[in-house]
């Protein structure tokens, strides 16, 4: 009966002062056993901050979540926008190395120096006496026209002729080469020359050669054919 009336006691006690009481009760009637007001008080604390810790926790992950969701959106944004300028780059690129492409093929149309194909080939047969089989002014660094002279038989001598001053500036002979002598067979017996067939061409001739029965003449892109008699060119393509 004590054990009774203490309980009821505790329980009026925490619904009067609005707090929850834990009460440990012994086995034995003369030992009841009640948790202290600290005790009480720290119960109902732990109580009451439970839930707000959570919904803290919860909104911190929610935060998280679309943090991370907006970093995502503006990498991928980054990563379209590299990719579109990347692209732009390569295509401009592109553009550029065709234009430098063009420009070195209309290189040697377009700046033959102060020398004509005429004029080369002038020097170098006043250097050799023999007959053109060929003239061809080389694109690279030094500019040089390039003048193959056949003296007799298989003997070809390769003059080299500056494109500013039209001086002879180096000879090579190569006394052996392949299908000399029936080049010059064919064109010492033609009414047109070398000199004929790129006077035929009404462009800035870069090389004129004998090749297959007639002469090739390329001035600038394009490319022409002059037949062995009769000076009168025809373009190709």
């Amino acid at each position: 009966m004590k054990r009774n009336a203490v309980i009821a006691a505790l329980t009026a006690v925490a619904v009067i002062g609005g707090g929850a009481a834990a009460v440990a009760v012994s086995s034995g009637d003369d030992a009841p056993a009640t948790a202290s007001p600290a005790d009480r008080v720290s119960l109902v604390s732990g109580q009451e901050s439970t839930a707000p810790a959570d919904r803290d926790d919860d909104q911190d992950a929610k935060d998280d979540d679309r943090d991370d969701q907006r970093d995502d959106k503006d990498d991928d944004r980054d990563d379209r926008r590299d990719d579109a300028k990347g692209d732009q780059d390569d295509r401009r690129d592109d553009a550029k190395d065709d234009q430098d492409d063009q420009r070195d093929d209309k290189g040697a149309a377009a700046d033959p120096g102060n020398v004509t194909v005429a004029q080369a080939i002038a020097a170098a047969l006043n250097h050799t006496s023999g007959t053109v089989l060929s003239a061809d002014l080389d694109d690279d660094g030094d500019r040089r026209w390039e003048v193959e002279v056949a003296t007799g038989g298989s003997t070809v001598h390769e003059i080299e002729v500056d494109s500013t001053t039209g001086k002879v500036v180096r000879t090579e002979t190569d006394r052996d080469e392949d299908d000399a002598a029936a080049e010059l067979k064919a064109v010492q017996g033609a009414k047109v020359s070398a000199r004929d067939a790129a006077a035929a061409v009404d462009a800035t001739v870069t090389s004129v050669e004998f090749d297959d029965g007639h002469w090739e003449v390329e001035a600038g892109e394009a490319d022409w054919t002059v037949p062995l008699d009769t000076p009168r060119a025809s373009r190709e393509g």
